[in-house]
């Protein structure tokens, strides 16, 4: 939970232009329109706080812009019903959709700020931190729109309402250099630590130097990669991520967490180190993500029930070393549980010697190496047990949840090992896998309890590091994207048994900007 960065939304309506959600709906004592409230520093503050505030929406990451993505794998086993199933993403769906509001509702905002940084007055360093920050925010949801979407309009400028709403959409290219442009001229505003610079440790929450950086090392990335095939950028991003290591070697921050699932605690993740950016949750209502109540086992999330929609495939667990941490039961996957009626369930593999079978339950194979259903019956000394096949993740657990809209387990955007990884992974399309390749890859690894590699070629290292990403990373919506820019995502999803189309590389936009814009008269193709 973000304790520390706090969102102040409550007593001002500033500037809205897109119909409000129910997590937007706040009491209003008093309006005032952006032109009378930003006048100083402190108002361009409170500005800024709700941009990041309007992240955590029922249009973004209360549910559904990780919901859109969770599916789109080959590391999860899920519900058919649930982030395009076995068939895809499809037109008309609400969750595929509703990203896009979310993400221009939040350039918006970003955009006001940007604009009245130009005329309020106060601390002329504290304004140019809140420039970084508003031009973070606005490239980090371009990043989003252009990987779920494709071309997109660029709106730069705040919306008024003299203006017409029609904007037409700009090349997947031009996009990716507003990325660019947005994240550099942030890189060079924001503090290098939460120690100085304007900064204090009750900002933690807010990016850095090193998130900016950290974020345009993984949109070069892209860029290099399949979307623009520009291989030019591979350098670029190598550029960057070595840069967040040389503030990592030079100032301690960021660091790489001593334990693997202490990113995932949320009494103590806003501390993290190793956590560039996470989208702030806390347990106010409509104000933390859905994500444990579908990663948690059925029946066990009291705060506002558990249907344990989302586990590891069984494939994908057996393909990590021997005693890597990240999968380690007890830790890191479910040893046992209480349902709401207090049975007990363990995994199969974590039984207690002397559970005597009586049953076998259903096994439904959800598909092809995925896992299955249900569960057998055994007795413990007289009493009766539960045995799951479900290897459940403990990444998303916040046991002081109240509601399932009300939990402080941020998602994770960008955190230091996906940094380093992108470092070994670019470092080696450029020069083979170099030293500082292996230094890399090898600090992820021995953080997870492996052994170091090396002595491999080009091309063996570049399958090694898109393996560790994958092992890294899992759970936390990466997955999709990395398939994508390295232009293996249609074959991995068939090779999975969930079969995609090509059309599916990108999501049909929302019918409301088809509806509303002139100048955008069809949806993305196939849709």
């Amino acid at each position: 939970m973000n304790k520390l960065l706090t969102i102040a939304f409550a007593t001002l309506a500033i500037g809205a232009t897109v119909s409000c959600k129910k997590a937007l709906e706040e009491k209003v004592y008093d309006f005032k329109d952006p032109e009378t409230f930003y006048q100083t520093d402190q108002e361009l503050l409170l500005g800024v706080n709700g941009v990041y505030k309007n992240l955590m929406t029922w249009n973004l990451w209360i549910s559904p812009a990780w919901q859109s993505v969770l599916g789109e794998d080959d590391d999860l086993l899920l519900d058919n019903w649930l982030a395009g199933g076995y068939s895809g993403n499809q037109a008309g769906q609400w969750y595929i959709q509703r990203p896009w509001t979310g993400y221009y509702y939040v350039v918006q905002r970003a955009n006001l700020v940007l604009k009245y940084a130009k005329q309020v007055t106060g601390d002329a360093a504290l304004i140019s931190r809140i420039r970084g920050e508003a031009l973070f925010l606005r490239g980090f949801c371009y990043f989003e729109l252009v990987k779920r979407y494709g071309a997109v309009p660029l709106r730069l400028e705040a919306y008024t309402p003299e203006q017409s709403m029609d904007l037409a959409r700009s090349p997947v290219a031009d996009v990716y250099k507003q990325v660019e442009t947005d994240l550099k001229e942030a890189a060079s505003l924001l503090p290098l630590t939460y120690s100085g610079e304007g900064y204090s440790d009750n900002d933690r929450g807010r990016p850095t130097k090193a998130a900016a950086l950290g974020l345009l090392a993984k949109a070069y990335m892209h860029m290099a990669g399949d979307e623009l095939k520009q291989t030019q950028y591979f350098a670029q991003a190598a550029a960057m991520a070595k840069a967040v290591k040389d503030l990592a070697d030079a100032n301690g921050y960021p660091a790489l967490e001593t334990a693997y699932m202490k990113l995932f605690d949320e009494a103590t993740q806003s501390r993290s180190n190793e956590i560039l950016f996470a989208i702030p949750a806390t347990h106010s209502p409509n104000q933390g993500a859905e994500l444990p109540g579908y990663f948690s086992p059925p029946g066990f999330y009291s705060g506002g029930g558990s249907g344990g929609w989302v586990s590891l495939r069984t494939d994908f667990y057996k393909q990590f070393e021997a005693g890597d941490k990240r999968v380690a039961f007890g830790s890191a996957l479910w040893t046992t549980w209480k349902d709401q009626g207090n049975a007990t369930y363990y995994h199969i593999s974590q039984l207690p010697a002397g559970a005597v079978l009586q049953s076998n339950g259903t096994w439904d194979g959800e598909y092809d190496g995925g896992g299955g259903y249900g569960q057998n019956t055994y007795t413990l000394n007289g009493a009766t047990i539960y045995g799951s096949p479900r290897y459940y993740s403990l990444k998303y657990t916040d046991p002081n949840a109240q509601a399932k809209d009300e939990n402080g387990n941020d998602p994770i955007i960008l955190r230091y090992a996906d940094v380093l990884l992108i470092l070994a992974e670019a470092e080696n399309e450029v020069s083979g896998p170099t030293a500082l390749a292996y230094t890399a890859i090898n600090a992820v690894r021995a953080r997870a309890g492996l052994a170091p590699v090396s002595g491999l070629s080009k091309e063996t290292f570049r399958q090694k590091v898109r393996n560790e990403r994958r092992f890294e990373l899992y759970g936390e919506f990466q997955r999709r994207w990395d398939l994508t820019r390295w232009g293996t995502w249609l074959q991995t999803m068939n090779a999975a048994g969930r079969p995609r189309l090509e059309y599916q590389k990108l999501y049909p936009i929302a019918q409301e900007e088809i509806a509303g814009n002139k100048l955008i008269p069809v949806n993305n193709p196939g849709y």
